[in-house]
């Protein structure tokens, strides 16, 4: 069907790490791993992306995602839009959405970025995630696909200081949208304990409530 291939002889990636969204906001970018500005072959391998154009970089994204864990569609899942990934309509939407990705991890090597607006942005768009059915290991899975698909593009180019910019920027990035789903999860938490107790729910009822936000 001419979908990329993956690789197995990958190397095995640091796990994302996630800390407060405030703490982020409140210390400056290089405080958290990240340089206080791109190096020239950084800058570069972002020029490089863009050459080839987002929309083929992030369909490539979406196949070698797809391709280690079928699952982590629910990182993208949009109601009435996006559910199974299959489909052609689905497929480019998750084209679409597999480029924004990244052009935000983009953004980040390339330090052009407002760094308060894209913690809130980011946050906000972690406790959307919560509801499509998400996981943690899901952005795992995502940024083994980035750095297959980076590889693939970027070739020779894509060196061990380009892959050390571009995996701490997904990094980064996804520990936002991390803070932000588990926020989201302990507040649909709360709210389905609340409403179980006011409404005096037996144990099945009150456990079927909890979770109906998130379609089950």
């Amino acid at each position: 069907d001419g979908e990329h291939k993956v690789s197995q002889d990958q190397p095995v990636l640091q796990p994302v790490a996630t800390a407060s969204v405030e703490g982020m906001k409140a210390a400056p970018a290089n405080a958290k791993g990240l340089p206080k500005r791109a190096t020239s072959l950084a800058l570069h391998s972002w020029q490089q992306v863009k050459l080839v154009g987002l929309d083929s970089v992030g369909e490539m994204l979406r196949i070698n995602t797809l391709a280690i864990d079928s699952e982590a569609v629910k990182l993208f899942r949009v109601p009435g839009i996006v559910s199974t990934g299959e489909g052609m309509l689905q497929r480019m939407a998750l084209r679409h959405l597999c480029s924004k990705v990244v052009r935000f991890v983009g953004s980040v090597v390339a330090g052009r970025y407002d760094y308060l607006r894209l913690v809130e942005t980011l946050s906000k768009l972690g406790k959307t995630r919560a509801v499509g059915g998400a996981r943690e290991e899901h952005f795992e899975v995502l940024k083994q696909g980035l750095d297959i698909t980076l590889r693939e593009v970027l070739g020779d180019a894509y060196t061990e200081e380009v892959q050390h910019a571009w995996m701490t920027a997904y990094s980064f990035n996804a520990a936002i949208m991390i803070e932000g789903m588990r926020t989201a999860q302990g507040t649909q938490a709360a709210t389905g304990t609340s409403m179980s107790k006011e409404s005096g729910l037996d144990g099945k009822d009150a456990a079927l409530q909890q979770f109906s936000p998130l379609g089950a």
